[in-house]
């Protein structure tokens, strides 16, 4: 065996199977981050709203004191009264989601959306919960061999037009799906250039995607 042949860099060919199952993987462990991320976010709006409730309890008993109001404990009707509260700025903040989901924050606030994002701090934690979870990603075994092909093509031409992708996943709901699930978990970049838009594979996937074949060393 000669030297150069000693020296050779071990080659992996990967076909559309081994990185359907590759990516599979791939996508099972971006879920779990989106799960884990939700309950941290989870948690911590419990703990906000629990600290909120201590607050206003807090106010409360100052206020009572201050005015000399004769009330020896919480009133009953104060916890529904924070809950039912709380759940109104809840559906508050859902609609105001659902009118302006691209809503870009302005440079310039009036003084009403200031104190608007301050009361609305906790509620929209709490919501951003069910936006976090909308990252999550299902793929069937159908969908990650299509984009596991789909994949080795963009490896041989280094980038494929969006226009072009029918070819290889015919059912248009697939395309979107399929696009979204590889875009979302860093697997390819979309790009424009001129009047089209392109596919790439993302520097930012992990390396068991790393489709690009080593060239041979000479024996």
């Amino acid at each position: 065996m000669s030297a150069a042949t000693r020296n050779a860099p071990t080659i992996r060919l990967q076909t559309p199977e081994s990185t359907a199952r590759t990516l599979a993987a791939h996508i099972a462990r971006h879920n779990l981050r989106v799960l884990l991320l939700a309950a941290g976010t989870l948690l911590v709006s419990a703990a906000a709203w629990l600290l909120l409730y201590f607050l206003s309890t807090w106010i409360l008993v100052l206020a009572v004191a201050v005015f000399d109001v004769r009330l020896t404990r919480i009133p009953p009707g104060y916890t529904i009264l924070f809950a039912v509260s709380a759940l109104c700025s809840l559906v508050y903040v859902g609609v105001d989601r659902w009118l302006t989901p691209n809503d870009r924050p302005s440079d310039k606030k009036r003084p009403l959306d200031v104190v608007a994002d301050f009361l609305l701090a906790i509620p929209r934690m709490t919501f951003s919960v069910a936006g976090t979870l909308a990252a999550w990603q299902r793929l069937s075994s159908g969908d990650l061999r299509q984009a596991a092909t789909l994949l080795h093509r963009i490896s041989e031409e280094k980038r494929v037009p969006m226009s072009s992708v029918p070819l290889d996943i015919p059912n248009p709901d697939s395309v979107m799906r399929i696009l979204f699930a590889l875009q979302i978990t860093q697997v390819i970049d979309v790009f424009r250039d001129n009047q089209e838009f392109w596919l790439r594979l993302s520097t930012l996937r992990p390396p068991s995607l790393k489709l690009s074949r080593e060239p041979y060393a000479d024996a």
